[in-house]
């Protein structure tokens, strides 16, 4: 950095102003919390974890099976927290923590590797700033914990993954623990391998201790599967693999290239195809000028890790929401954030050097500007779909409305009479009811008669996995009375004898 530009970033509070950015974006993280709605994976993961710990709870649908998708360091966390009898403010708690856990994690490591304090506060609030950030920091779910751990096991890796075998084995276990965290980690594991083979020199840095760290990330993921199904419900496999192929997508066979495209298209809204390509040119040409070789190799890693990931959530993901897409939005946004830096260490020019961190702050002020719209929509399942495209842009009709009625709704089932049975068309979408109220809700089945207290409740759903028809809306009108809406969430008592209507 020339004299000029030095004394530019001296004179203006560059590192002041970034820590507070990145300040107000953990403060929206810590709101998150509050605002948003339980969402149902959320609650279906707590109730899974609490169900492996012994925990009593009524009877759902949601106990079935475990939550294959997460697990690991999340599961020992929140399970030991739910012994405690916290409710979900505490479970999410976790989540922000671990967010700052990752926001120091990626602060010392740019400063570590550019040993430049305003570069690094630069690279911690646009990381902040990240796609989804803010959702996966404010729900009790598995994708930061599993990001951080992951994130940990690739620096331990770049260091002292090809020094030993015994070091590799750890390296391993880091990874290992990544994945069963948030099984989405498992598309990482040939990173390993192949970021070895590129970097380093011998056939032991370059296959062996890879291939072995890899076999034991895969041991330590089956140990901690295992384990999670035998403390659920006292067996190992019975339908586990069925329930990792649905949920990773890996037992699917191939929808077709078109519905593969929606995926494409879905990814493409967080990094442009061109984007991913620019990104991977860019880099090549900097590695082959030799400038910076430790930032490069962690660069590649990153790089090598998260287009590896996106393209498995493209050709293979269950489901496309943003959920899925970590860790690859984070590892691939790292990637660039550095090379960025790296790029800015070596401006010369005052004028320019002004204009790339006014372009960050403002990169950084628009993103906070969103995250302030979706804690004001605070509908957690809105929110998922309108990343993927797959949900209309909310507009809130109040400040966190949403949550409010969730919560009316809550304190509504939880003062139903015990005697009478509460029904719901999708008893998926009411996990979060049963979760917070300790109430069973049953499905409504075809030919079913109801009898005389019995109730209806009608929450916001998936609609990838129901949308109401309209005999059905009909119905509702002719068999049920209202009893209590609020916004989307609405209670109904059946009428005696009433005929469930056809389902889709």
């Amino acid at each position: 950095m020339n004299d000029r530009v030095s004394t530019y970033a001296k004179s203006v509070p560059l590192k002041t102003i970034y820590f507070t950015i990145v300040l107000c974006f953990v403060s929206t993280f810590i709101l998150g919390c509050f605002v948003f709605t339980i969402e149902a994976d959320e609650s279906w993961m707590l109730m899974s974890a609490m169900k492996a710990f012994g925990i009593e709870l009524v009877e759902t649908s949601a106990l079935d099976d475990p939550v294959t998708t997460s697990g690991g360091v999340y599961l020992a966390i929140h399970g030991l927290m739910a012994l405690l009898n916290v409710d979900i403010l505490h479970h999410r708690f976790v989540s922000v923590l671990f967010s700052v856990i990752l926001l120091c994690l990626v602060f010392l490591v740019a400063n570590y590797y550019l040993k430049d304090r305003i570069a690094a506060a630069a690279g911690t609030a646009a990381f902040a700033a990240c796609p989804g950030f803010l959702l996966q920091s404010s729900l009790a779910t598995a994708e930061i914990i599993a990001t951080t751990v992951l994130i940990l096991a690739m620096l331990f890796w770049i260091r002292f993954g090809a020094k030993s075998i015994y070091l590799a084995i750890f390296g391993g276990l880091l990874f290992g623990l990544a994945c069963a965290t948030r099984t989405t980690c498992l598309a990482i594991l040939p990173a390993i391998l192949i970021w070895s083979f590129i970097f380093h020199k011998g056939w032991a840095a370059r296959l062996l201790y890879p291939i072995m760290a890899i076999s034991v990330a895969v041991v330590v993921f089956t140990a901690c599967k295992s384990a999670y199904y035998y403390a659920f419900d006292g067996t190992l496999w019975d339908r586990s693999l069925f329930g990792l192929d649905a949920a990773t997508g890996m037992g699917r066979s191939f929808e077709g290239g078109l519905l593969r495209m929606n995926y494409l298209l879905v990814s493409d809204g967080f990094f442009p195809v061109l984007g991913i390509l620019g990104l991977v040119a860019w880099y090549v040409i900097r590695l082959m000028s030799s400038d910076d070789p430790e930032i490069m190799r962690l660069c590649g890693f990153l790089l090598i890790a998260g287009i590896g990931a996106w393209a498995a959530w493209v050709l293979k993901s269950p489901i496309a929401h943003v959920r899925y897409l970590w860790p690859a939005i984070p590892l691939v946004w790292l990637a660039a954030i550095l090379l960025g830096l790296t790029s800015l260490k070596r401006v010369k020019n005052p004028i320019t050097f002004r204009a790339v961190h006014a372009t960050i702050m403002c990169f950084c002020l628009v993103q906070g500007l969103f995250n302030i719209r979706m804690l004001a929509v605070g509908e957690s399942l809105t929110v998922l779909y309108e990343f993927a495209r797959m949900a209309p842009l909310a507009t809130p009709r109040a400040y966190f409305a949403a949550r409010n009625d969730q919560e009316a709704i809550i304190r509504a089932v939880r003062n139903l009479p015990t005697s009478g049975n509460i029904y719901a068309v999708v008893v998926q979408a009411t996990y979060p009811i049963t979760y917070a109220a300790g109430r069973t809700i049953k499905p409504l089945r075809t030919a079913q008669r109801v009898s005389d207290g019995d109730f209806l409740i009608v929450v916001p759903s998936d609609h990838n996995i129901w949308e109401p028809s309209w005999d059905l809306i009909g119905w509702i009108q002719e068999n049920t009375l209202l009893l209590e809406r609020h916004g989307n969430y609405a209670l109904y008592a059946l009428r005696q004898g009433a005929s469930t209507p056809r389902m889709q």
